[in-house]
């Protein structure tokens, strides 16, 4: 046991006191450690741990050379050298002691730093839950707005298909009131006329009334004619009887006379019924007449008013103060080929209704019946394309699904006809059904494809310019 006055923390309280405090120290540590472990900062306290690790076996090699040192220290003087070196171990002992309360404060202050970070996590994580809460109501908004833009661009579409349906109405307004001028001014300049035409038929019908008026004077004249025979064959027949009460024998004689002058008067009257009769028969032709005249009058002037529209359509006046007039031989708008009148619109209708308008002018859609039509057609509805490259004509087969006739009724010829085909993808007509259920059964012309190899069928609901087509 003597040897062991040479070991300072057997002899010295302090220095046990050291060895307690360190190994109080490593404990704390590791309890620090593994709090620290907890909250996920044990990695900054890894140099700590491995300075009491060295700590640690610097403690087992100082007891190993104690033992050493008391078994042999009497027969080996090496171990005072030895002793030295535990000394100067025992020194860089307390150095590392004094580096591990150093490393403890460093330990404290990263501690305090881990909990601030901890806060400041905390404080994040609230944050972004908040910001999730944010991102979930704006997207709920955005969702809403999503719809409420679609019924926006819906009810947008709505409005500009109701604008355009508009804008036709007022087209078709416009060249009504146009017409309605027209007829206006025909009417305006042929008042004068139909004046001067009344005044001839109410002089016709004064004339015819004397007449008539005369008729029936005489008439009358033949009525009181008759009136007084009627008296006396009154009177005639009151002395006839009254001499059938005299002597029979003394007025016999009479009688025979009275009988001849009755016999006379009952001639002249039936030839006074015979000229009353005629009289009344030329009155009532005469007057039947007189209706033929007027009716024909009125005839004339219908006649003369279509004459008329017809003048002012294709010979307006270009002077009113002369009444000059230039002849066309097609309206306005509608242009001269061969010797017919064709018309290119730039609205949109569908088949039927762009059939009706052509009608309404006095001609139908379109029918070709040559090449050179085909050619003079194509190239001026290519010329004139506005809102788009096809247009109706008057082809369908509607009747019989297949066979094609023009409106006027008759058939499409082998030798006329310009039905477009494209390489690879058929021809038509080819009764497409994906837009109509119906299929298509009205024929138009595309100006985008070939002059010779243009006619496609299409759904007779779908509007698309036209042509009219009517004579010179």
């Amino acid at each position: 046991m003597v040897g062991h006055q040479w070991l300072p923390w057997m002899n010295n309280p302090a220095a046990g006191s050291i060895s307690v405090t360190s190994a109080k120290q490593e404990q704390e540590l590791s309890s620090d450690c593994l709090s620290t472990r907890k909250k996920g900062t044990c990695l900054h306290l890894c140099p700590v741990v491995g300075l009491s690790a060295l700590c640690l076996l610097l403690l087992v090699i100082c007891v190993a050379l104690s033992v050493l040192y008391n078994n042999e220290s009497e027969s080996k003087p090496e171990w005072k050298g030895l002793l030295f070196d535990y000394q100067n171990i025992s020194d860089s002992y307390l150095t590392l002691t004094k580096a591990n309360s150093v490393l403890k404060g460093d330990n404290d202050v990263l501690k305090e730093h881990s909990a601030w970070l901890h806060e400041q996590t905390e404080r994040l994580n609230r944050t972004s839950a908040d910001l999730m809460s944010v991102n979930l109501a704006l997207s709920l908004e955005s969702s809403e707005l999503m719809e409420q833009i679609v019924n926006l661009t819906s009810t947008n579409l709505q409005l500009t298909q109701e604008h355009e349906r508009l804008v036709q109405l007022t087209s078709e307004q416009q060249e009504k009131q146009l017409n309605t001028s027209r007829t206006i001014k025909y009417l305006l300049d042929s008042n004068t006329q139909r004046e001067e035409e009344e005044r001839r038929l109410s002089e016709t019908n004064s004339l015819l009334r004397d007449e008539l008026l005369h008729v029936g004077e005489k008439n009358r004249e033949l009525l009181e004619i008759n009136d007084k025979f009627q008296a006396e064959m009154k009177n005639l027949s009151e002395t006839i009887e009254a001499l059938l009460n005299d002597d029979r024998e003394k007025t016999s004689k009479r009688n025979m006379q009275l009988q001849q002058r009755v016999t006379e008067l009952q001639e002249q009257n039936q030839n006074l019924s015979t000229v009353l009769m005629n009289k009344r028969q030329e009155a009532a032709e005469r007057e039947e007449s007189c209706r033929d005249e007027v009716e024909r009058a009125a005839a004339d002037m219908r006649s003369m008013k279509e004459a008329h529209r017809s003048l002012d359509l294709y010979c307006p006046e270009v002077n009113h103060k002369t009444r000059e007039r230039i002849c066309k031989k097609c309206p306005d708008s509608w242009r001269l080929f061969d010797t017919k009148c064709y018309y290119f619109s730039s609205r949109m209708l569908a088949w039927s209704s762009s059939r009706a308008w052509c009608r309404t002018q006095g001609g139908d859609l379109l029918i070709i019946n040559s090449e050179p039509e085909q050619s003079f057609v194509f190239g001026s509805s290519q010329a004139l394309e506005q809102s788009g490259s096809r247009l109706w004509i008057g082809l369908t087969d509607a009747e019989e699904e297949g066979e094609w006739l023009w409106v006027d009724g008759s058939s499409v010829t082998s030798d006329v006809q310009y039905w477009l085909s494209r390489p690879g993808m058929g021809t038509e007509p080819d009764d497409w059904k994906q837009d109509d259920p119906l299929g298509e059964d009205c024929g138009h012309i595309d100006t985008s494809e070939k002059a010779l190899k243009s006619w496609m069928d299409g759904s007779c609901k779908i509007p698309y310019r036209w042509i009219c087509e009517k004579n010179v």
